[in-house]
């Protein structure tokens, strides 16, 4: 590790504790932890820049292509961040007119005074509080895809979340089983389906979905079959853990994310053995004796019960794309969906929703198509890097265990607003961001026996 970050193992050890505390403290959906965790990764950020030393001339030769194909990830990350800036700036009315005549018919139609101040967004305020959330994802996307420079580090941070994710599973069931209608056995809630420290148990099943792919990839990497079955049996709690918070998009998105780290195993030169295929076939058979054993019919029931014709979600995501034409250029502005939908609700909708209950089509609303083309444009340019990166050993494993970790993420955000919840999306852009990094060192992981322990 060279001279200038001799204090990446620090930070990225402070940053992991961060996005752990966020998790425990309910998702950090409430003002306080938001506020907490948005204020450590910036000031985390700010120290890396300052204690960060101005590299070699030598240093800046190697890997020259590498370096400006990454330049244009952070270039792209910058101009979405900066985009979401630009929704809350105030601007001419003229000028919003043109480019979103419905934003400034509706300034028009309910302000008080005459001549106000028009911005893209139709909630400015709340637009800013997603600006800070989104800066925060960022600065954790970056410091997790800077910091981390050797297969070491990354090894101890996939162990770190591994065993997080183990005792987080274990706790839940727990909470689950001696349940007294409150978090932690003292916090009251006001939600209807909590599990673990998440009010809601879909946020609970999209935040362990992240976490069992790492702990498979961690399982095929070991050389001793002692930790093999350590880190299989932690994914096979957190999985069993998952299927019974009784998550509908959860199941479906970790079948979906098994199905990838199948699929891409199968496919990659990665050395795998055919003998070692059994571990993948027993941990299938296992969870499933389990979910026998403990008792699949809540589970089942929980998919048989579901009557398609009255899932009011299906209502929202058509009017939602009803309501994107109008805003379809620029958006409505990020966070302003709770207030725009209520003008478009159907008869059909009877609840409020605060979101649409899809990522994709919430972003789409609120963003337009230039903070799609933005987000596509950065998306691009990652998974370029994180696909040139190795394909073999350790470094092609764990490659494929955050792709399943990352895809079981894309798949849940069809059917839920994780990315909304600010531990998710936290652990989502830390993931991210040691793909990229693993991508950057997989010369030096590929020539490696095995992992480091």
């Amino acid at each position: 590790m060279d001279r200038r970050d001799k204090y990446g193992p620090e930070m990225i050890f402070i940053a992991t504790a961060l996005i752990i505390f966020s998790v425990l403290f309910f998702g950090s959906v409430e003002v306080w932890s938001t506020a907490l965790f948005e204020a450590g990764f910036l000031s985390l950020f700010m120290i890396r820049l300052i204690l960060r030393e101005k590299p070699e001339a030598s240093a800046e030769l190697v890997n020259e292509g590498r370096r400006k194909r990454e330049s244009r990830i952070y270039l792209a990350l910058a101009g979405i961040l900066f985009y979401a800036a630009i929704q809350t700036a105030p601007m001419p009315s003229q000028i919003l007119k043109m480019i979103s005549p419905r934003v400034f018919d509706l300034y028009s139609y309910y302000a008080v005074d005459k001549n106000p101040s028009m911005h893209i967004s139709l909630y400015a305020y709340k637009t800013q509080v997603e600006f800070l959330r989104l800066l925060a994802c960022s600065l954790c996307f970056t410091l997790f895809a800077t910091g981390i420079k050797d297969a070491r580090d990354l090894d101890r941070v996939l162990r770190t979340l591994a065993y997080f994710g183990f005792g987080l599973a274990v706790f839940s069931l727990l909470q689950t089983a001696a349940w007294n209608g409150k978090l932690y056995w003292f916090r009251e809630i006001t939600g209807s389906s909590p599990f673990g420290p998440f009010v809601n148990r879909n946020h609970y099943a999209g935040l362990i979905g992240l976490l069992i792919p790492l702990s498979l990839g961690l399982a095929f990497t070991r050389k001793s079959r002692e930790r093999q079955l350590l880190f299989g049996f932690m994914g096979l709690i957190m999985s069993v853990s998952l299927f019974l918070s009784l998550s509908r998009g959860g199941i479906i998105s970790f079948f979906a994310g098994l199905a990838l780290f199948t699929l891409l195993l199968s496919w990659n030169k990665l050395g795998v053995k055919k003998r070692r295929w059994w571990p993948l076939a027993a941990f299938i058979f296992i969870l499933f004796s389990y979910l026998l054993y403990l008792g699949i019919d809540p589970v089942i029931d929980r998919f048989y019960k579901t009557d398609i014709s009255k899932e009011a979600r299906f209502a929202v995501w058509a009017e939602t794309l009803r309501v994107f034409k109008d805003f379809y250029l620029t958006g409505c502005g990020l966070g302003t969906f709770v207030y725009v939908f209520p003008l478009y609700s159907p008869e059909a909708v009877t609840s409020i929703y605060d979101h649409a209950h899809n990522d994709y089509l919430e972003f789409i609303l609120e963003a337009g198509i230039t903070g799609v083309v933005l987000l596509l444009t950065f998306l691009f340019f990652l998974f370029n890097c994180i696909f040139g990166g190795t394909r073999e050993g350790y470094g092609g494993i764990i490659r494929i265990s955050m792709l399943s970790a990352i895809s079981t993420m894309a798949v849940h955000s069809i059917f839920d607003f994780n990315l909304h919840i600010p531990s998710n999306a936290l652990m989502l852009s830390a993931i991210l961001g040691m793909a990229l990094a693993n991508s950057r060192m997989g010369a030096e992981i590929s020539n490696e026996a095995a992992a480091p322990e």
